[in-house]
């Protein structure tokens, strides 16, 4: 992730992070919530782009056949993921748009909590003020 991607992550769990706190909400744990959810919604898109868009560039076989070399097996596939995000923009534009669905997620469970309660004022207690 490059350092756009973690400030607009960044800008997101803020602004969760104040809507919870107008619900009266905890507003660093719907802060982490949101970060947590963009993050595992962005892996989900990475997968299904890749499943399903990027087969004749990625070969998922060789995750199979590591044969105790892992790591030179990862770097190749890690190399063949970007090399199919690269060629075409609109890949890497739905993976990003995932994550973000991801944080509207967030936003959605936040906006059904119940508003904050305001305490009530008595009629008898205006009365003096004007």
């Amino acid at each position: 992730m490059d350092i756009v991607g973690i400030l607009i992550l960044c800008l997101l769990g803020y602004r969760n992070s104040a809507k919870a706190k107008l619900k009266g909400q905890n507003g660093l744990l719907w802060g982490v919530i949101t970060v947590i959810s963009y993050i595992i919604a962005e892996g989900i898109g990475l997968y299904l782009v890749i499943a399903l868009f990027c087969l004749d560039v990625v070969d998922m076989s060789i995750l199979s056949k590591a044969n105790g070399n892992f790591d030179a097996v990862s770097k190749q596939f890690n190399a063949q993921v970007n090399q199919a995000l690269m060629a075409n923009p609109l890949r890497e534009l739905t993976v990003f748009l995932f994550g973000l669905g991801g944080y509207l997620f967030v936003r959605y469970l936040i906006d059904r909590k119940p508003d904050k309660k305001e305490p009530e004022i008595h009629w008898m207690d205006k009365m003096g003020e004007q």
